[in-house]
């Protein structure tokens, strides 16, 4: 608590006639190296955030590129992932870990099969695992380990990996129907619980994009999951059906 919050109106009117006109209370040393150290602290807290957000900046072009579809070459990809590794040595962050990741992946993508193709995706499958330890409740990155966990072979990890991120984010259009894609192809290793979080998935998804979903029903490997899906439509679901689209 601030000492002169103790002190009445009329103690420090009475303090201030017993003062000269026009003098000031000398500066103590002491008070003046603790002033000039809280702000080379002040000052060193704030160094690494932003020396990390310019090291990340150097990324952005190129992870918007991959998002988009139209990866840049590798070289751009190599610089781009080691410039948020840089900035995650300033100040480690679970976005940046997850966009590196991205980044990585593309590379590993871009690579003949090989040893320099597998180095790059354990580096990419490090940086996804960092990802969601630093920050758990990103359901984007935990899609895309969940993905990495697939391509390696790793169905069992697969399958909790896309759970969490149904659970962290059910509702994400961007990754909605490609959960459910992976689903369809991890369903035979699947336990009641990620079945059910599927079937709901499905249900969110026909809220929201209806024709994409009526499309999946026509495939042998998913209607008839969609369909039992289909028929647990809660009321509050089929509202928010009508809401967004109209009766049909």
């Amino acid at each position: 608590m601030d000492a002169t919050a103790t002190i009445t109106p009329s103690e420090r009117e009475g303090r201030a006639s017993a003062r000269p006109s026009g003098a000031r209370k000398p500066s103590s040393p002491v008070s003046a190296l603790l002033g000039a150290l809280a702000g080379v602290l002040l000052l060193g807290l704030g160094v690494p955030q932003l020396a990390a957000a310019l090291s990340a900046l150097a990324a952005d072009d190129e992870l918007q590129e991959v998002r988009s579809g139209n990866p840049p070459s590798p070289e751009r990809l190599a610089k781009a992932s080691e410039a948020l590794a840089a900035a995650n040595r300033w100040d480690g962050s679970g976005e940046r870990e997850a966009a590196r990741a991205v980044l990585l992946t593309a590379q590993a993508e871009a690579a003949p099969p090989g040893p320099d193709r597998d180095r790059l995706l354990a580096e990419a499958l490090a940086s996804a695992r960092t990802a969601v330890q630093l920050a758990p409740g990103q359901p984007h990155a935990w899609a895309h380990l969940a993905s990495l966990f697939e391509r390696g072979g790793d169905r069992k990890r697969a399958v909790e990996a896309l759970r969490l991120s149904m659970l962290t984010g059910a509702v994400e259009p961007a990754l909605m129907m490609w959960r459910l894609e992976m689903g369809f192809r991890l369903r035979s290793a699947m336990d009641a619980d990620s079945l059910s979080l599927l079937r709901r998935q499905i249900r969110l998804a026909w809220v929201i994009m209806p024709d994409e979903v009526a499309t999946l029903s026509k495939r042998p490997d998913a209607y008839d999951l969609v369909d039992e899906s289909l028929s647990l439509l809660s009321e509050e679901e089929m509202a928010h059906y009508v809401r967004l689209h109209g009766k049909r």
